[in-house]
């Protein structure tokens, strides 16, 4: 059973829980109420047989043949009275009546009293009381039955029981009695009352609580299992704050995918690291390989320029031959740049005058290719201890392919600013973008898409920033042009090497 239960959603796990947690008080408190129902209705009929013995006693002990001549007998009062008053003494709070049908008179005897609430006879108004007894009087003469009426005056509960006296088959007189109950019936009932009240009210504005709960919590739970969803394909998604235990769960798991995303970035940068070491050796090799023969391609071209210069049609073959030498010397030599990057020697350099110095030989280009330039430079910024050549060098590619990505022209901004000891120098342009294909792999070796690209632009440039202690971020959305992020730390020491 519990397996089973367990095994069901979290919105009927709560309304069963509710159910089982609210059966027994309520139980105890319907027996409560119950117990004290039965009490009264006990108390009552008690006090109805009482009144009924007391009836029926003066019924067989009056004379009958009296009252039917009551129409003619000028003492009437006085016969009823020797044969009621004294009884109605010896009957305490009690108030004896007698209702004659011939002549339609009442005669009553005693007197209502409540000495628990103090209450005198000369209080009681007989008038509030009486009324609608006619209506009674008449009832108990068509049904020849006794009747039990309930008069409610000054907050308590008056008893009237009525009983016909017959005489050959005719109600000839109607005798009653009013008593006062006991004050408790009337609190019972007020009891009752309130409970039977409060208590459904209770349960529904409960029910109603419960299923707002119910379904905030479920709202909850589903914006947290798409959140979760969203997580499983994108780290770099965040699910939406939220009040309460729930909201705790919710900032366990960004801070989870926080973590996440930090590792997994750590991780891409040690498997790229391993791949460029692994790459950096092979190209070391190769392009020393290479380099060789096109030394002697390239001197065996200058020899030719040099001893055949006057044979027709050989000075374009040499032209051609020389250029593609000279284009696959600079290869080569970017990848042993790349293979075994140089020794960084550090000088201490305002970076906003580093970079206005690469837009003034930049800037012409810039220009060409219809792109608008923006500036924002933080005054008063750090100095930064850098290679200033390498940066140069890794700014100039950036301008460039950010540029070349905005073919019909754009907006290229670039911002500069102090960050927890960094100095973080933003490029923002409003080009094509990138995919997320591209973006997974911006910084491995000969990915491009460039035409002519080698591809190892970006890849020089990062291993360049990384040896200063830095690190570049990369941000691109397809049709929304791309940002980098280069971050450079400005406590290095002047003159120290890194590499």
């Amino acid at each position: 059973m519990m397996k089973w239960i367990l095994n069901k959603g979290l919105k009927f796990q709560i309304i069963v829980s509710l159910i089982l947690a609210l059966s027994a008080p309520i139980s105890v408190l319907l027996l409560n109420v119950f117990i004290p129902s039965k009490m009264s209705d006990t108390v009552k009929s008690m006090q109805e047989d009482k009144s009924k013995d007391l009836l029926v006693y003066i019924d067989g002990t009056i004379d009958k043949k009296q009252i039917e001549n009551f129409s003619s007998i000028d003492n009437e009062k006085s016969i009823i009275s020797a044969r009621i008053e004294p009884l109605s003494r010896t009957v305490r709070d009690t108030r004896i009546g007698i209702y004659i049908t011939s002549n339609k008179k009442r005669y009553t005897y005693g007197k209502l009293l409540d000495r628990r609430s103090h209450v005198k006879d000369n209080e009681v108004n007989y008038n509030i009381i009486e009324k609608g007894i006619d209506e009674s009087f008449q009832n108990v003469i068509k049904t020849k039955v006794d009747r039990v009426d309930y008069v409610y005056l000054n907050g308590r509960d008056i008893q009237r029981y009525l009983h016909p006296i017959i005489s050959n088959e005719k109600v000839i007189s109607v005798i009653w009695s009013d008593t006062f109950l006991p004050p408790q019936l009337n609190t019972n009932r007020k009891i009752i009352t309130s409970v039977l009240f409060i208590l459904p009210l209770g349960l529904i504005i409960s029910f109603l609580l419960l299923i707002v709960i119910i379904k905030d919590q479920s709202s909850s739970i589903k914006r947290i299992k798409r959140g979760l969803e969203a997580m499983s394909s994108d780290l770099s998604i965040r699910i939406e704050d939220m009040g309460g235990d729930i909201g705790n769960i919710v900032y366990s798991i960004n801070n989870m995918a926080e973590n996440l995303q930090q590792k997994e970035k750590i991780e891409e940068k040690l498997a790229r690291a391993e791949k460029l070491a692994a790459l950096g050796h092979l190209i070391s090799g190769v392009a020393h390989e290479i380099r060789n023969p096109l030394g002697i391609i390239k001197g065996t071209v200058q020899l030719m320029e040099r001893d055949f210069k006057n044979e027709e049609g050989l000075t374009e073959y040499v032209r051609i031959v020389k250029e593609q030498s000279d284009r696959e010397s600079k290869v080569i030599q970017e990848l042993l740049d790349y293979a075994r990057p140089s020794k960084h020697t550090l000088f201490q350099m305002d970076i906003n005058v580093l970079i206005r110095s690469v837009l003034s030989f930049t800037n012409k280009y810039i220009q060409d290719r219809r792109v608008v330039l923006k500036c924002d430079f933080y005054e008063n910024i750090p100095l930064v201890n850098i290679d200033c050549d390498k940066i140069k060098q890794v700014f100039v590619n950036i301008i460039i392919n950010a540029c070349e990505a905005m073919n019909d022209g754009g907006i290229l901004t670039i911002k500069t600013k102090s960050d927890n000891g960094f100095i973080v120098s933003t490029f923002c342009d409003t080009g094509e973008g990138m995919d997320e294909i591209q973006m997974r792999n911006i910084f491995d070796p000969y990915n491009t898409t460039k035409p002519n690209g080698t591809g190892l632009g970006l890849s020089i440039s990062n291993g360049i920033i990384e040896a200063h202690g830095g690190s570049i971020e990369a941000y691109s959305k397809k049709g929304e042009g791309s940002k980098f992020l280069i971050k450079i730390p400005c406590y290095a020491k002047e003159g120290e090497n890194i590499g």
